[in-house]
C-alpha cells in the first residue's frame, strides 16, 4: 500500500506535462494515505489524532494553507511519536514521508503544475 501511495503521488506529479495537478488529485492522495494509516494500525495510541489530522487536510473546501499546515502537523507528530517510543523509526518514516508526498502534491497545485 505504501508503494502504491508513492507510485500514485509520483504519477500525479509526473503528469504535470499532460495536465495540471488539481486539489482533487491531492485529496485522493491524502485519502489513500489515510486509508493506509488506518488499515495498518499506524500511530499507536495516537492513531485517531493522526487520522483526524489527515481528514482535515483532505476536507473539501479547506484552504490550501490549512491543508499544508495539517500535513506538517501530521509529519511533526510522527517524529514526536518516534521520539517517545510510540512508533518505530520505520513507521515514523512511513508516516512522515506520506505527509510529505501529499504536501508536494499541494505545492505542485500551487505552482500550477
Amino acid at each position: 500500500m505504501q508503494l502504491r501511495l508513492v507510485v500514485l503521488a509520483g504519477a500525479l506529479l509526473a503528469a504535470g506535462s499532460a495536465h495540471a495537478t488539481t486539489v482533487a488529485d491531492c485529496e485522493r492522495v491524502v485519502a489513500q494515505f489515510e486509508a493506509h494509516v488506518a488499515g495498518r494500525g499506524l500511530g499507536g495510541r495516537d492513531q485517531s489524532v493522526l487520522l483526524r489530522t489527515l481528514a482535515d487536510a483532505a476536507a473539501p473546501g479547506a484552504r490550501m494553507s490549512e491543508r499544508v499546515t495539517k500535513l506538517g502537523e501530521f509529519r511533526d507528530r510522527a517524529r514526536v511519536l518516534e521520539a517517545r517510543g510510540g512508533v518505530s523509526r520505520f513507521d515514523a518514516d512511513r508516516l512522515a514521508r506520506g505527509a510529505e508526498a501529499a504536501m508536494l502534491c499541494l505545492q505542485r497545485v500551487g505552482e500550477g503544475r
